[in-house]
């Protein structure tokens, strides 16, 4: 059964769908950064679509805005896919430490006023641990989700977190100092 799309129905489309498609969209990007500027070219380009032709014929709503993102995301990276490639490694499981899954890091670490320095630092990370925090952070995902969605271990994803949340203590205790 096809449903009707008109520029009426944008905004419902835009909130029903909006979680699904960042979730996508932060999962296959290559650079942080870019995220928004793809979210919205995306929604853009389903308005465009939508304005052009009156009237959408789609099955599944859903799918096709993935797809246009997915087509965003290609178009995006097709120039500097051969400068910008990820490398992943697995690193030796007895680097790999159990650790507790009980830590709140707004708690921990982070307070209005370095929340902005907190993401530059994950920013400059490596591009699978910013995914990582990303999506534990402002998805609230499980590391047993993050760690299906990335194709990573769930140690592994748990090692990055409390890596980074470790590094990100001594780099924020430091600043403080400096700027005492």
């Amino acid at each position: 059964m096809c449903a009707q799309i008109k520029e009426e129905n944008f905004k419902e489309i835009y909130r029903n769908s909006y979680q699904t498609t960042l979730k996508f969209i932060v999962i296959k990007c290559h650079n942080i950064d870019d995220i928004n500027d793809i979210l919205q070219d995306t929604y853009l380009e389903l308005l465009l679509l939508i304005k052009k032709k009156k009237i959408l014929k789609i099955e599944h709503i859903n799918q096709y805005i993935l797809g246009i993102a997915n087509n965003i995301i290609k178009r995006h990276y097709h120039k500097s896919m051969k400068h910008n490639k990820v490398i992943y490694y697995q690193e030796k499981e007895d680097e790999n430490i159990e650790v507790k899954d009980d830590f709140d890091l707004e708690q921990e670490i982070i307070t209005k006023d370095n929340v902005k320095t907190v993401w530059e630092y994950v920013k400059n990370k490596d591009m699978i641990t910013a995914k990582i925090f990303y999506l534990y952070f402002s998805f609230g995902l499980k590391i047993s989700e993050i760690a299906k969605e990335l194709q990573l271990n769930e140690s592994n994803v748990k090692n990055r977190i409390f890596r980074t949340l470790k590094e990100l203590k001594n780099f924020l205790g430091k600043e403080v100092i400096e700027n005492d």
